[in-house]
């Protein structure tokens, strides 16, 4: 699941109102992390602490979360969860209310 290779896609809502750097990110987790991603949706929630941006990173089966700091250069931290889906030949970025 979540081979480097697939193609990765985005919805428009998430092209147009997440940051590049905040996509990046996402892209590059999943490509460094992917032996550990083993359930087709991984959610990425975003957050807001002492005006730094954190993220927690979760999988239902098997039960799965971490925390981790984004080091953010030119982006404003946000607040937002993001799904990010293996679809068997591609993965995609999407937010919750665009599924």
């Amino acid at each position: 699941m979540f081979e480097v290779e697939k193609p990765t896609y985005m919805t428009r809502t998430v092209l147009d109102e997440l940051s590049q750097e905040h996509r990046q990110f996402i892209i590059q987790y999943i490509h460094e992390n992917h032996k550990q991603l083993t359930d087709y949706l991984q959610i990425f929630d975003f957050y807001i602490e002492d005006d730094q941006q954190w993220l927690t990173q979760r999988q239902e089966e098997p039960k799965r979360e971490r925390v981790v700091y984004v080091a953010l250069k030119t982006s404003k931290p946000i607040q937002r969860k993001v799904w990010v889906m293996d679809q068997d030949d591609h993965v995609i970025l999407l937010f919750p209310e665009d599924y």
